[in-house]
């Protein structure tokens, strides 16, 4: 039998209109023809894909990466007298490649797939220029990356995903942003003019609760009004030089992989995929954590051979361009597109860039990163508090919050080592519980989970209005389970589903509206029902899948079965 998603007429009345809400039909479908009639198809629906909140995501995410990471790489590579050509090899390499394979994976697995250098790594890379020759630290970059492939072929990318627990390392994302998210009320206050106007405009965007007006758009433009008005600025000419390729000379020792490859991997690859891949998986995407890994472990090589440093899945990147005010979810890889044509532009013009964007005032560019981070930070404190592990959650949380460095590794390494160590001490039950599961049934569920609701037409069925509505469901727990809609929803606004059972009978329960695109549905009935759920393609191929859940003692098992 199939899940029906059944909304009351009153849900109609809550937009304020008499017209019923009708849904859009998935878009993002990669057409199966052949020939020229497939690329004709894959454009159509690359361009359908595109939408307005991913472009204000892209362009927020840019701000962040040329304001907040250029002028620190600048500076950190200046701590090691180098030549005008090996800074301008090492720039243009950690753009180029961070911008190539970002293309490529956004477009493959159509995903917000952003890749960066790693900004940690290099601020760590900096505190060793006087222990350290630069040679040795281009040799201990290339080890790093020549270890990160053989990490990604042996499946660590996926089996660290999967083996630390999500209430952990969203914790952990929580306290890693937090200091962003707070900056928002401190730039508000010194400069009420700018940051305050910036911060008014992100208000009226969460009120006016329209998808084609997202809050960080009119943020970012209430914004630029007001620096147009109350700033002035008048930036340094800069000679514009083109980038340049430098092989520097490289000296490989035991020291320096000690001390300095094996640090770099922990802070680009572990931190990188737990923190920004993470995100990803916990917004219902299948992430290709081992194929993401081995594409990092090849930018780490190519960056190293031309003098640059390690690579990472963006940490702060990722939850812009994939949170829910970033889109549709089937859409929101546009941003990482949009994004990666502008590292293009900074790998070719670092220097004018830089130049450029120091005209905008720093209490901006520091509020409107703030105001960007705001709903991942809100979601990551949801997910790390919200179910088990949350003394380990609340310790991951406090030390990720935390500026600190020991051992030359930041505070967000030692948040997940001391939110693990919490966890064994004081959840050690459910810590057990969640490892044992993991590694008895991660490849079985992996093939099942997400399943996606796709039902083929709407109808009016006893005065009810069933509208076809694209939908995952993302989180299984003994309270219910949570859904993530493909179409924008009003937040706030209460729902009622209609499920039917196998055996016949009707199961209506309501549903909150979390944030855009999320419902949580709380209601245990559900598993003691034995609910099955259907998934449909174009060609209507259908799979039943059916979740049982033991109430006693929270064991989830799936069974699945295939039909047509």
């Amino acid at each position: 039998m199939a899940t029906v998603l059944t909304f009351r007429p009153r849900y109609a009345a809550r937009l304020g209109n008499s017209a019923p809400y009708v849904a859009r039909p998935y878009a993002g479908r990669v057409s199966r023809a052949r020939g020229a009639g497939a690329i004709r198809a894959r454009r159509r629906n690359i361009l359908h894909d595109f939408n307005a909140p991913a472009a204000w995501a892209a362009l927020t995410t840019f701000l962040w990466y040329a304001v907040g990471m250029v002028p620190v790489q600048i500076a950190v590579i200046g701590q090691f007298g180098l030549d005008r050509a090996q800074i301008s090899s090492w720039m243009f390499i950690i753009w180029a490649t961070g911008a190539v394979s970002s293309m490529v994976l956004s477009m493959a697995y159509r995903q917000p797939l952003a890749t960066t250098s790693s900004l940690s790594a290099l601020i760590f890379l900096g505190t060793l220029s006087g222990r350290f020759g630069f040679d040795d630290i281009a040799g201990a970059n290339l080890m790093a990356g020549l270890l990160v492939i053989v990490l990604a072929v042996a499946g660590f990318g996926r089996r660290l995903l999967v083996w630390l627990p999500m209430p952990l390392a969203m914790a952990m994302l929580a306290g890693s942003i937090m200091a962003d998210a707070m900056n928002v009320v401190a730039t508000s206050v010194a400069d009420a003019s700018i940051a305050g106007v910036t911060v008014a405009g992100y208000v009226v965007g969460r009120m006016l609760r329209n998808p084609r007006v997202p809050p960080i758009g009119l943020a970012l433009i209430s914004g630029a009004a007001a620096v147009a008005v109350m700033h002035s600025a008048n930036p340094e000419p800069v000679e514009w030089m083109l980038p340049s390729l430098d092989v520097p000379t490289m000296h490989f020792s035991v020291a320096s992989f000690l001390a300095i490859s094996l640090p770099l991997i922990v802070l680009s690859i572990g931190l990188g995929n737990v923190q920004g891949l993470g995100y990803l998986a916990e917004q219902g995407y299948r992430v290709p954590a081992d194929r993401v890994t081995l594409v990092l472990g090849i930018n780490s090589v190519v960056n190293a051979v031309f003098g640059g440093h390690t690579a990472q899945a963006s940490r702060n990147g990722i939850p812009i361009m994939a949170s829910p005010e970033a889109g549709p979810m089937h859409g929101r890889y546009w941003a990482s597109l949009l994004v990666a044509v502008a590292m293009l532009a900074i790998a070719l013009a670092a220097a004018p860039v830089t130049s450029l964007l120091a005209i905008l005032p720093h209490s901006y560019v520091i509020t409107l990163a703030g105001l960007a981070i705001l709903p991942s930070f809100q979601d990551a404190m949801e997910r790390a508090f919200g179910g088990a592990l949350r003394f380990g959650s609340l310790v991951s949380f406090l030390v990720a919050a935390t500026p600190f460095s020991m051992l030359g590794i930041t505070s967000a390494f030692w948040a997940l080592v001391l939110g693990l160590a919490a966890a064994l001490v004081t959840d050690r039950t459910q810590l057990l519980m969640h490892w044992r599961g993991e590694r008895a049934g991660a490849a079985r569920r992996e093939a099942r989970l997400p399943v996606v609701i796709r039902p083929a037409a709407a109808a009016r069925v006893a005065g009810d209005l069933r509208i076809p509505i694209s939908a995952t469901i993302r989180n299984l727990s003994p309270n219910g389970l949570l859904v993530h809609a493909e179409e924008q929803l009003l937040p706030g606004a209460q729902l009622e589903f209609l499920f039917r059972t196998p055996g016949g009978a009707e199961l209506s329960m309501r549903a909150d509206v979390r944030h855009v695109q999320h419902l949580q549905i709380e209601s245990p009935e559900i598993w003691e029902a034995g609910c099955e759920f259907r998934e449909s393609d174009a060609q209507s191929r259908e799979q039943l899948v059916r979740f049982v859940l033991n109430h006693q003692d929270h064991q989830r098992s799936t069974k699945l079965a295939k039909a047509g």
